[in-house]
């Protein structure tokens, strides 16, 4: 594998090429002998007009001395084995999807994780948070690491490009740093809203959309680097954004509660559904038509982005809900009630109810 790398000359002393350093062989992921925790049983939430029940499964994260972990970031395999779980003891779960036992447990970082994210194919996971690294782990080496980079600045999100040949990462400025393509004429993007969120790539590799605190959703050509376009969707600061799988929509969530549905290739706002009156953290795709928000209400919600409107609410998190992922037919969410939950919506079309087959067992 060709490391990932920054260029020097293009970033200042504290950016995130002040040390990339290549760990071959090392590996600080460590089997796991025991399930994740003592786990809550299964409940049955109310979820729709309909009133049908949606059935969830809860799990808590247990640290050392048996304290609870709360859940900072997910992200779902894209080969549907396994889900990533970063607590706030700084350790990283490898999770079966299966039953949610504790695969590997990943131990490097020294401060708070916010962001995880696999690459397309499910062989690399990336880390990045408060404590000045970015660590990049290998599947196929059952999650060693891969490459480590040092004395980067905090970071709020990772991602990988459509290809895996390249990273964004944005953190609490206004620059985003493009990690791994080799012939790149510019490493460091800037913008003027000075506190980033979110990062990612749309599918064609047309496009890299950031947002943060200006509440403004900043376009950049993938090719040239340049800022192609900039559009004030939200009334405060955006935390995340997602793009609809092989499409140029892309979905905004953030502190006014609402969720925007913007059209990048037509520079067109479709939709503005306010979904809260408390705020929006998290967002991710389920199908064409599906996304799924969530926020510091303690609630999900499934909108229907053709439509501009929640056909869902999935209730059952005791606390705010930080961080959204899926993988196939199942929604993960995370939040500060130190539990993880797994919601079996399937492909579940906009005017469907699906109830999941009875499960009575406590999930291990």
């Amino acid at each position: 594998m060709v490391p990932y790398r920054l260029r020097p000359n293009r970033l200042r002393a504290m950016a995130i090429a002040a040390a990339s350093i290549v760990v071959a062989g090392e590996s600080t992921a460590q089997d796991a002998t025991s399930p994740i925790t003592p786990t809550v049983t299964t409940e049955l939430r109310v979820s729709g007009a309909s009133m049908l029940p949606l059935q969830s499964r809860a799990y808590r994260l247990v640290g050392e001395s048996d304290v609870r972990v709360v859940v900072t970031a997910i992200s779902a395999d894209p080969r549907g084995e396994f889900l990533a779980a970063a607590g706030d003891d700084h350790v990283i779960r490898i999770l079966s999807t299966a039953n949610f036992s504790v695969i590997h447990k990943l131990v490097g970082h020294r401060d708070l994780i916010r962001t995880l994210a696999f690459d397309p194919g499910g062989n690399k996971l990336v880390s990045a948070g408060n404590d000045g690294q970015l660590i990049v782990w290998d599947r196929n080496a059952d999650f060693a690491v891969q490459q480590k980079m040092t004395s980067t600045p905090a970071l709020a999100c990772v991602r990988f490009a459509p290809d895996g040949s390249e990273m964004a990462a944005v953190g609490f400025d206004n620059e985003i740093y493009l990690i791994g393509r080799q012939k790149r004429e510019r490493s460091v993007l800037t913008c003027e809203c000075n506190d980033l969120r979110s990062a990612v790539y749309r599918d064609d590799s047309g496009v890299i959309a950031v947002a943060g605190r200006s509440g403004d959703l900043h376009l950049f050509d993938f090719v040239t680097g340049t800022l192609a376009s900039e559009h004030p969707l939200h009334e405060g600061r955006i935390h995340d954004i997602v793009f609809h799988r092989s499409s140029n929509v892309a979905i905004c969530v953030g502190d006014d509660g609402a969720a925007t549905v913007f059209d990048t290739g037509q520079k067109k706002l479709l939709h503005r559904i306010q979904v809260t009156s408390g705020k929006l953290f998290a967002a991710t795709v389920l199908n064409s038509q599906l996304v799924a928000v969530a926020g510091s209400d303690n609630v999900i919600r499934v909108i229907n982005t053709d439509e501009g409107r929640v056909v869902k609410t999935l209730a059952g998190h005791k606390g705010s809900v930080s961080t959204l992922t899926a993988s196939d037919d199942v929604l993960f969410s995370g939040s500060f009630d130190a539990t993880l939950r797994r919601w079996p919506i399937g492909e579940m079309g906009p005017g469907e109810e699906r109830i999941a087959d009875a499960d009575t067992t406590v999930g291990r």
